[in-house]
């Protein structure tokens, strides 16, 4: 048996691991020279990153105003809504009115003018708050 073969061979794995750690270090080396290289290149060009926050910023100021608007759509909804409410009462006003001049058979021409009257100014009430409600913020009507 061949002993300077023997020990050739045994060593073998042993050099490998070496080669391998020289080799990892390297690596590592590299890596922290690309660190610096990097941290280099920000100090150098400070115009790096404005795009993106000029983007940021325009996004921002869109959605800002966007949500302006969708608060003054709600706000409008939210009238809109209470004026309808205020017509359903005077539509429903209206109807007792008629109702009442039904059950009374005869009615005096005194107690049909005050009925007409008020079913009248009811009626114009309603009328008003309907083309209220039907004007947009910019005064346009709603169809």
């Amino acid at each position: 048996m061949d002993i300077e073969s023997l020990s050739m061979v045994v060593s073998q794995p042993n050099l490998q691991r070496n080669d391998d750690r020289v080799v990892i270090n390297t690596d590592k080396d590299a890596g922290k020279e690309n660190d610096k290289q990097m941290v280099h290149n920000d100090a150098v060009d400070p115009n790096i990153g404005q795009n993106l926050d000029v983007v940021a910023g325009v996004q921002k100021d869109k959605n800002e105003e966007v949500n302006r608007q969708l608060q003054q759509e709600l706000k409008w909804a939210k009238d809109r809504q209470k004026m309808l409410n205020v017509k359903e009462v005077k539509l429903l006003q209206m109807r007792e009115i008629a109702e009442q001049g039904k059950q009374i058979n005869s009615l005096n021409p005194k107690e049909q003018s005050r009925l007409n009257d008020r079913l009248d100014n009811l009626a114009k009430q309603v009328s008003a708050i309907d083309s209220e409600s039907r004007r947009t913020k910019g005064g346009r009507k709603l169809e």
